[in-house]
């Protein structure tokens, strides 16, 4: 399945939402809508993984990239997961490094808890 992505900015609140599989045959397209985030440095943005089927390194090693150009600038990132994106995280000893959320509204929450601070 291909990869699907939306990308909405509403304010300082940008919301990327990723359907479908993200693998090395997607992530140059992936990496332009992230390079498009970054651009613009929206305080605060949620990836909505809910609904991805797949996530390889190649497109796990975007999400660190991303993660991390957002921690050097001071901004927020909060991933919403699935099953599948959570032992991906877990196996890579990686789910420390993420904020995480089961569902938009839980990210949208921390993400304003943030703000508010």
């Amino acid at each position: 399945m291909s990869l699907n992505i939306q990308l909405d900015a509403v304010d300082e609140l940008w919301m990327l939402t990723l359907i479908g599989d993200l693998d090395y045959s997607e992530c140059a397209a992936f990496r332009m809508t992230i390079d498009r985030i970054l651009k613009h440095s929206p305080r605060s943005t949620v990836v909505d993984l809910s609904r991805l089927d797949y996530l390889d390194s190649s497109g796990l090693g975007l999400l660190l990239s991303l993660s991390k150009e957002y921690g050097a600038h001071g901004g927020r990132l909060v991933l919403v997961t699935n099953e599948t994106v959570d032992n991906i995280l877990e196996l890579t000893r990686l789910s420390g490094i993420f904020s995480t959320a089961d569902s938009v509204d839980q990210a949208c929450a921390m993400v304003a808890d943030t703000d508010s601070d």
